[in-house]
């Protein structure tokens, strides 16, 4: 048993290096997978009405693994329903999260490496596409994982095992917000978490704020060469500054 929890924990390592093996995002080739990712986008917007995509980088530098958090803007307030994560989110949070873990859990106790390695798996940041509903969204969180160098931006709001919580989402400064079109694929191009400073020497906190640009010419050719007709469909935009919220309301006193 002990040799077999150690060849565990050896498989899971090497899975876990090679799962930080990324595709170059300046390349001209794609793989098959990113291929038949980038395609899943058209079924996307059959979904949940759109789809898009988003890469993270860290003072100018792709993250391996990026994501935003996004909470959709109603009336010019921030919605409190569930959010949602576009870029190269794991997808292990919320209700889910249980059921995705005890799913590894079991893959990786009964060996069955094919699975675990494409669980582990790092997306063409390229074709990365989530489903998402449109309308206009602002980042409450982003995150870049780069294996041992990781940076998050944002104060989760969560209750257990990552279901929304009762307090108010604050928008993170700079290029925070999107608007999604009905029926789109958007390419939302780049989010920089741009390194600001620190809040001081004992105790303090790094300070960022958020740079938003449209996806490199590479990005673009890439998919005209390998995913012409989601390229005809793609509409390429980033995410910039908004600054229409409202304030939350007030609670109304209760009546006596």
């Amino acid at each position: 048993m002990r040799n077999k929890r150690l060849l565990a924990a050896g498989l899971i390592a090497a899975l876990t290096v090679l799962s930080s093996c990324a595709a170059n995002p300046n390349s001209l080739k794609m793989s098959e997978s990113a291929k038949a990712a980038g395609k899943r986008a058209q079924s996307m917007v059959q979904e949940k009405g759109a789809a898009a995509v988003v890469r993270v980088s860290w003072d100018g530098v792709y993250c391996a693994r990026g994501r935003v958090r996004l909470q959709k803007v109603v009336d010019g307030r921030i919605d409190p329903g569930p959010f949602v994560e576009i870029g190269q989110p794991t997808g292990v949070y919320g209700n889910a999260a249980l059921k995705d873990f005890a799913k590894l859990s079991l893959q990786m106790m009964t060996f069955n490496l094919p699975a675990v390695a494409k669980a582990a798996a790092v997306e063409d940041i390229r074709t990365s596409f989530r489903a998402i509903e449109s309308g206009r969204y602002i980042i409450t969180m982003v995150y870049c994982d780069n294996g041992n160098n990781n940076a998050a931006m944002g104060s989760a709001n969560l209750g257990w095992m990552g279901e929304n919580g009762d307090k108010p989402q604050i928008p993170l400064l700079g290029d925070n917000s999107i608007v999604i079109g009905q029926g789109e694929i958007v390419d939302a191009g780049i989010v920089d978490i741009v390194s600001t400073g620190s809040t001081g020497f004992l105790f303090g906190r790094d300070t960022a704020r958020l740079a938003g640009s449209e996806a490199p010419q590479p990005m673009r050719e890439a998919m005209k060469l390998n995913l012409p007709e989601v390229y005809a469909r793609t509409t390429y935009t980033r995410f910039s500054a908004y600054s229409g919220l409202l304030l939350p309301e007030s609670p109304q006193p209760k009546e006596k």
